[in-house]
Parts: structure tokens; C-alpha cells; sequence
């Protein structure tokens, strides 16, 4: 299939890398053209005439977006809203997934809380679709975060992660012991491939998962393999109140996130990925967090 991905970001990057190895032809989409990269890119200022005037000259089969605007999440879902109708018109371009690499939305509609009218909004006109095959990637935590940053290409993301990575430190949430969700970004893309490549029916909301953890479990991993790294914890008021209070941008954005854990919308319904993984991912091993701070161990400059 002929995909196109919108972004050239780091999710984007394991895009571009894994879809070819499954057979998918990529042409990337961005606002200006990137110089020094080896892949197919096409410029489009993502209005709907614009994307369906590359959609229909490249005759782009699929398109998954990584596009995201967390400052402005009105401006991001616009841009879905454009690429959704894009596909609707046009020739090939019956496939869709927009970006939002995200939580249980469909269990837990109110999370992220910063997300959630945006979503709303998109949710409801991908529900109303004709003509278009489409699905919410849910993936949870990307597990590449527990290795440091030179074995992955997502950039540090400071206390939105509970590992402090410079300092070998863990944020234990509360009592530590909320489960919650990881897959590598790698697994991810593989999924995405394999998805796109599936005759069977989509579903409006996919699962993947790699592991189930807890903060407690996370440390105790980390602990075990380092005796230097320490754990610290944060009261469930203290994430509350950062809310609350938004006193910056930056606080109030790291309680959205630690809600995340609390809700329990960061734990991918078990089910629903064994469920999934059995119907649209039997030949892909989603790997564990061990598995990938093995590989990061082999290596010093391994990208996992």
C-alpha cells in the first residue's frame, strides 16, 4: 500500500522506517521539504484542497497522521478534521489514522483531561465517516522512555516521565502500585504496518501493549540492575493541586499526565490487546521493558 505520513517528527521516524519492511511504499507530508532525507516528501499547508490535491497526485492508498498540538489542541484537531474530509474526496486514500498515540479513550473518554473536547470533537466525526476505514491507536506510555536517551530517538520529556534518567531517580505516584500500560515506538509502527496491510474489518479503537507495569515495579526493575538509582513519592493532592492551581502551562501539563496513571486510562484493557494481537498482530512480538533495556545493554548506541 502506498501510505502517507503526515510529520516528520519522532513517531513519525519509526513510521518511515518500519512501513517499507512490510511492503508499504511512504511518502511523507510536511509543510517544507527537509533537506538530507532519504525518503519521498510532498508539501502541503494541510488545508483540505491542499492534502487531497497530494493524496490524489501521489495516489496515496492510506494516511496516518503523527501531526499533535498540545498547546493548541483545537488547531491539531482542525488539521484531522481536514485530512479525514481529504480522504473522504478522494480517488485512493480510503484508509485513516489519526494522530493521537494515546490512552483508553474509549473506556476513559475524559483523559488526557487537556485532550478531551478536542477528541471529543474528532471522535464524533470519524463516527459519522463514510467511505473511510479509520481506528484511535491506543499504545499508552511509549516504552522507549525507560532506556536513556541514547538508545532512543524520543527526546527526554523531563517530569512527565517518572524517571529522571540524569539523576537515576524515580516519581513514585501514591501508594505506586496503579498498573499501567507500555509499547516501544517500534512495536507501535509494526502494528500500524500490519493494521494497514489487514483485510480484516478495523475496529474503532486499537490496543497494543508490550507490558503492564506499576511505578513500584518500575523502580524495583531499575533498582536491580543500578543499586545508585533512588525513588522519591508524590501524593495524589500535590498532582491535584498543580491542576488546580495552573500556575504554569508546564505544572498543570505534568498533573494531566500523572492523572493518567490515577485514572487507570493509562491500563490498556487486557482483553481487548490479547483480543486484537490474536486478530490483526499475530506475527509481531511487543517486547517488555526488560527486553528493551536488554537491548539498550548490548549496545551503547542502539536505537530500540
Amino acid at each position: 500500500m502506498k501510505v502517507a505520513v503526515a510529520g516528520t517528527g519522532n513517531v513519525a521516524h519509526y513510521l518511515i522506517e518500519e512501513l517499507p519492511k512490510a511492503g508499504h511504499e511512504v511518502i511523507v507530508l510536511t509543510r517544507k521539504t527537509k533537506a538530507g532525507r532519504n525518503y519521498s516528501q510532498r508539501e502541503t499547508d494541510y488545508s483540505v484542497e491542499s492534502l487531497l490535491s497530494v493524496l490524489n497526485e501521489s495516489g496515496a492508498e492510506g494516511l496516518v497522521s503523527t501531526i499533535a498540538d498540545y498547546a493548541n489542541p483545537p488547531n491539531a484537531t482542525q488539521i484531522h478534521f481536514n485530512m479525514l474530509e481529504a480522504c473522504t474526496q478522494s480517488e485512493k486514500c480510503k484508509s485513516y489514522i489519526p494522530s493521537e498515540w494515546t490512552c483508553d479513550v474509549q473506556n476513559y473518554p475524559e483523559q488526557p483531561m487537556f485532550m478531551a473536547e478536542a477528541n471529543d470533537k474528532l471522535h464524533g466525526k470519524l463516527k459519522v465517516a463514510e467511505g473511510v476505514r479509520w481506528t484511535v491507536f491506543c499504545n499508552s506510555w511509549f516504552a522507549d522512555y525507560v532506556v536513556p536517551p541514547a538508545n532512543r530517538v524520543l527526546p527526554e520529556i523531563g517530569p512527565l516521565w517518572p524517571m529522571d534518567h540524569e539523576n537515576k531517580a524515580c516519581t513514585i505516584y501514591g501508594p505506586g502500585d496503579q498498573r499501567f500500560s507500555v509499547c516501544s515506538v517500534r512495536d507501535a509502527a509494526k502494528a500500524v504496518a500490519a493494521l494497514l496491510n489487514s483485510s480484516e474489518p478495523w475496529e474503532q479503537y486499537t490496543f497494543v501493549a508490550g507490558d503492564y507495569i506499576t511505578c513500584n515495579e518500575l523502580f524495583a526493575v531499575m533498582k536491580k540492575r543500578d543499586p545508585e538509582w533512588t525513588s522519591k513519592n508524590k501524593s495524589l493532592a500535590e498532582t491535584v493541586k498543580s491542576v488546580v492551581d495552573n500556575k504554569s502551562p508546564e505544572l498543570a501539563m505534568l498533573g494531566y499526565f500523572e492523572l493518567l496513571i490515577y485514572s487507570g486510562s493509562s491500563r490498556l484493557p487486557e482483553d481487548a490487546v490479547q483480543r486484537q494481537r490474536d486478530k490483526f498482530f499475530p506475527n509481531i512480538h511487543f517486547r517488555s521493558m526488560e527486553e528493551l533495556l536488554d537491548l539498550a545493554g548490548t549496545q551503547s548506541d542502539i536505537i530500540v
